[in-house]
């Protein structure tokens, strides 16, 4: 059993995560649809893990961004929830979740941005529904 589970193994980030962590389990979309929860539970079951890694979700381009808006927001929203959920009923001990600069207002009054900042006004609007499902999470990550 390997301690460490990551999801999105196969995007751009997982894919790069394996040179630095070659012994964690890799998952992706082929493997669990994590927008089931049946199917996070099954993932988490099988490989127990006491770190979690979440790095899906359902990306795109900007005008891909732009023409499908709400099967941004549903479908992110829905792998968020379902990997918090699953590992809190399961127990996992660590869960670290990537959000993305994305998330960050559109404009601000000055440069660097940090995290105070977050909610100080909406996304750009070209990632405006994906950018506030991961904007959802870290408030349920905090919840």
């Amino acid at each position: 059993m390997k301690k460490t589970l990551i999801t999105g193994g196969s995007g751009l980030i997982g894919t790069h995560l394996k040179d630095v962590m070659p012994n964690a389990t890799y998952v992706s979309s082929k493997d669990f649809d994590l927008r089931k929860p049946d199917e996070v539970d099954k993932m988490i079951s099988r490989y127990q893990p006491k770190t979690l890694i979440h790095l899906a979700a359902r990306v795109g381009g900007i005008l891909d961004n732009i023409n499908y808006p709400v099967d941004y927001f549903e479908e992110n929203i829905l792998m968020n929830t379902n990997i918090l959920k699953k590992c809190h009923e399961h127990n996992v001990k660590n869960l670290l979740a990537i959000l993305s600069t994305c998330i960050y207002p559109d404009k601000v009054e000055k440069y660097p941005m940090n995290e105070k900042e977050l909610f100080n006004g909406p996304p750009t609007h070209t990632n405006f529904s994906y950018a506030f499902s991961k904007r959802s999470m870290a408030v349920h990550i905090d919840a």
